[in-house]
């Protein structure tokens, strides 16, 4: 059954999914609002305004919000990534009415208290320090700045210590003020619920969301990736490393390919990078690839670590598995291990409401519409060994690679 789109009485557009069968609801709140759209002076205030939403309107201090929150049961949350915001909540069906007068709440009359401002912005440092002591964390972010050179993708979502201190209530609001609004927002909504109590519980909550301003488009920088190297000297027990290949953008006709790919190279226990590099020669606990996609453009991304002095056998090993990707097809089996795994994490998926919601939010902000799980299905069905090989090809992957090593320089 297609999305039900409604439009509320101040031009709010809310998706519906319902399905009556389900105990529970899942509500989401979308901003199209991402770390890329920032300025350079504004990096990390996307991510630090989805905190501070949280921090207190003129009807509930944090306190109150945050035992609402749990009042409520289920889950509710957020997250900032390079191009959206969501304000969730997956619950009790009874409870969908009331989560979301909260998220309207929230999302219209933050007043971005200074005192919070001050307290969150020590928060907000404290999880940047958390990440750079991640080497994980960390060997991605230094890919991200190589592979996206002056692009603002290769920025952190969450800002750094220096943009996050610069921040003042002003530039919040300003911030808020431009991002949230109801040509910049939608809601979607999947499970069970009543519409019409539903839809009432919206209009009060988002009754004071301002209409879209009247000014130019933001603009935004296009997506070139620079393909080169960083090598970091830290001491720690392990080196690092992250490979950066071309990827695809969310909406492209090939995702499919790139998926059943993906899966293939190092999506699972039977990939070709765990079976050469764990397997074969226990070079790795972990090790793994992984796609990216954004709406101009996408990474795979591929991440291992190992002793400081195996680190040119791993090296060699991930180069001679990507070179594999553009000379030898898919065996039928593999193939189909392949189409299996890729079917069953969309479909076992989707039997989660709050996996519907989201699957909404992004079919929303990437297509405009709905994207058939049947689509999908299709595309999955109908890929052969010799598309996928010309896929690889066609990507260039032994060419253009992206290198981020992390660890100590001597063995």
């Amino acid at each position: 059954m297609p999305y039900i789109k409604h439009t509320l009485s101040n031009g709010l557009a809310v998706y519906s999914d319902p399905i009556t069968s389900s105990r529970s609801a899942a509500i989401g709140v979308w901003v199209r609002a991402g770390s890329r759209f920032e300025l350079p002076s504004e990096a990390g205030m996307t991510h630090f305004l989805e905190h501070m939403c949280f921090k207190g309107t003129p009807a509930r201090n944090a306190q109150q919000i945050a035992n609402e929150m749990d009042f409520l049961g289920g889950e509710m949350n957020a997250f900032t990534s390079q191009e959206m915001t969501c304000f969730y909540a997956h619950l009790l069906s009874e409870n969908v009415s009331r989560a979301a007068l909260l998220l309207g709440d929230l999302l219209t009359r933050s007043v971005f208290d200074a005192e919070e401002l001050a307290r969150e912005r020590g928060v907000v440092i404290e999880e940047i320090a958390e990440s750079r002591d991640d080497p994980e964390d960390q060997v991605t972010q230094n890919l991200y700045e190589v592979h996206f050179g002056d692009h603002p993708l290769a920025r952190p979502i969450l800002g750094t210590e220096s943009s996050l201190s610069a921040f003042s209530r002003e530039d919040v609001r300003t911030y808020f003020r431009r991002n949230y609004h109801s040509g910049s927002m939608f809601v979607t909504v999947s499970g069970r619920f009543s519409w019409p109590a539903l839809r009432e519980a919206l209009e009060e909550a988002f009754s004071d969301l301002p209409e879209a301003p009247q000014e130019a488009e933001r603009t935004d920088v296009p997506f070139r990736p620079a393909y080169k190297e960083t090598r970091q000297d830290k001491k720690l027990e392990q080196i690092h490393v992250a490979i950066g290949m071309p990827g695809l953008p969310v909406a492209h006709r090939d995702q499919t390919l790139l998926r059943l790919m993906n899966v293939h190279l190092g999506g699972g226990m039977s990939s070709r990078l765990f079976q050469e590099v764990r397997e074969k020669r226990g070079l790795a606990y972990s090790v793994y690839s992984t796609g990216q996609s954004f709406r101009d453009g996408g990474l795979l991304r591929i991440a291992a670590s190992t002793r400081p002095s195996k680190r040119k056998e791993l090296l060699d090993i991930l180069g001679e598995e990507i070179a594999r990707l553009e000379t030898v097809p898919l065996s039928m089996e593999e193939l189909a291990r392949a189409k299996n795994q890729v079917k069953s994490s969309l479909l076992i998926g989707l039997e989660s409401i709050g996996t519907r919601m989201n699957k909404m939010g992004r079919d929303i902000l990437y297509w405009g519409e709905e994207v058939p799980v049947e689509t999908i299905e299709s595309a999955i069905d109908a890929a052969t060994p010799e598309d996928i090989l010309s896929f690889a090809r066609g990507q260039g992957f032994s060419g253009q690679r992206s290198l981020s090593v992390l660890g100590p320089e001597k063995e």
